[in-house]
């Protein structure tokens, strides 16, 4: 017979995969938009009216040209955006999928004993299908701006959601230490306004690309106003408040690994975005740059549950 002990363990374990499917999303995402391939699909929730998109123009519908028609970059059927967009798709489907099984284990597991987990797995769903939402708002203001700034704030509370009900299940006893919870707040708020201040830097990305129809990509970071600056010396000071942060976190064994993943993800957070200003904004680094932005606030997040003040 399985123990509570084995219960608990195998709820955190699938709860934690789904952590890690949620990042998995977020990176996608970024690729979406990297690749300029959120149109790709220029209807929702299906692809040119098909449950599976075409692999060539041969395989579009007689009326393709209603759906090309919103396109905004070359206005032609382009396989490579459609699958994209359409994997993309698929990722947050399965995202669901998986939380759904997640509502099913934390009803069977804990709502005699602790509804409050069911209750925040709930939650991941709601948010889940609000996210969902978003996805097609998007696609209906084809590609707007802000909707699509929108579309990933709700991912990383998400990924809060999640780390919170896993640390509900963990039970673990609190780190007693009031200068690492004050140093992990500055650095959780820092990280988060420097987060606010990418996005607005992608958006005025987004609106030089589109106006010189995604050509010349080496001279779009040069046609960027005050706010790149402003994010390249903001990183300076969320970095260093995080570097305090990691030193705090190696005096205490129960908050060593998660110094070191702050650590780990900072260094490649920097020097990402050390490539992106000096080597043109290559495609690859923009979606990495984003996933370890992401990381650096959920890692944060997560030692502010783990330390209390007395």
């Amino acid at each position: 017979m399985t123990s509570a002990a084995d219960n608990q363990q195998s709820f955190i374990k699938y709860a934690k995969l789904v952590l890690y499917t949620i990042f998995i999303v977020i990176l996608a995402g970024s690729i979406v938009r990297t690749t300029h391939s959120g149109m790709g699909c220029p209807d929702w929730p299906h692809c040119f009216g098909r449950l599976i998109p075409p692999l060539n123009a041969g395989q579009l519908p007689p009326d393709f040209e209603k759906y090309l028609k919103q396109q905004d970059i070359d206005h032609t059927f382009n396989a490579f955006h459609t699958w994209i967009e359409y994997l993309n798709r698929m990722l947050t489907v399965l995202l669901g999928i998986f939380i759904i099984l997640l509502n099913f284990m934390a009803w069977k597991r804990y709502w005699k004993t602790r509804k409050s987990i069911f209750f925040w797995a709930l939650s991941l769903f709601v948010l889940v299908g609000f996210e969902a939402w978003v996805g097609k708002v998007v696609v209906n203001s084809n590609l707007g701006v802000i909707q699509i700034t929108a579309h990933m704030i709700p991912a990383l509370i998400i990924a809060g959601v999640c780390v919170y009900m896993i640390h509900l299940v963990q039970g673990k006893p609190y780190i007693v230490n009031k200068s690492l919870k004050l140093l992990t707040w500055l650095a959780f708020l820092l990280v988060f306004i420097q987060i606010l201040i990418g996005t607005e830097v992608r958006a005025e990305v987004d609106q030089v690309s589109k106006a010189l129809q995604y050509t010349a990509r080496e001279t779009w970071l040069s046609q960027v106003g005050d706010t790149l600056h402003t994010h390249e010396l903001f990183a300076w000071v969320a970095s260093l408040s995080c570097i305090f942060v990691v030193g705090k976190s190696f005096n205490h064994k129960e908050t060593q690994k998660m110094g070191l993943l702050i650590l780990v993800s900072l260094i490649a957070e920097l020097f990402l975005g050390l490539i992106m200003t000096q080597m043109q904004m290559p495609a690859f680094a923009q979606p990495l740059h984003l996933l370890f932005s992401s990381i650096i606030i959920v890692a944060l997040f997560t030692l502010l549950l783990k330390v209390k003040i007395k």
